[in-house]
């Protein structure tokens, strides 16, 4: 299944300007990025309501068989929880799928635990900043305060 186009559509359901479609391109290829980019996008829920989550599970099921190969990701299912967690060398990612019944987790994590001890955090605050990383340009570039004031409230071009 080809999962750009679906990552395309959510990016155009949250309007999402060049720079942060290019890192999300570039986060495609390898499974951390994927994990992260599915963190984005996800992160986008409460400001989108219409958001577009057809990406979701093809992208989860690329970032854990990339991570089978590239070591970025280790994944693990909880299918008491019925969540997916997606742990990368930098960040844990937790993503809900008890509602994505049509897929075998069991079968695409590396692991099954049930009641899995999770010791992730927030990770919607930091999710563009993360994302940009795989483009590795400065934040300068992708943020802007609200009124060209030295005030540290910085805000995402998207």
């Amino acid at each position: 299944m080809e999962v750009w186009p679906l990552v395309e559509a959510a990016l155009d359901t949250i309007d999402a300007d060049t720079t942060t479609r290019q890192a999300a391109e570039a986060a495609m290829e390898v499974s951390d990025g994927c994990a992260t980019l599915a963190n984005f996008l996800a992160s986008q829920e409460e400001e989108v309501p219409t958001m577009d989550f057809r990406f979701k599970v093809p992208l989860l099921v690329r970032a854990a068989k990339l991570g089978r190969d590239d070591g970025g990701v280790d994944s693990v299912y909880d299918p008491e929880e019925g969540m997916l967690y997606l742990e990368t060398e930098d960040h844990p990612f937790a993503f809900p799928v008890h509602e994505d019944w049509t897929v075998d987790w069991e079968r695409v994590a590396d692991d099954v635990q049930g009641g899995y001890s999770w010791d992730g955090t927030e990770t919607e605050v930091w999710a563009l900043d993360w994302l940009m990383a795989y483009l590795d340009i400065p934040s300068d570039d992708y943020m802007v305060d609200d009124e060209d004031e030295d005030d540290d409230q910085y805000y995402s071009r998207i």
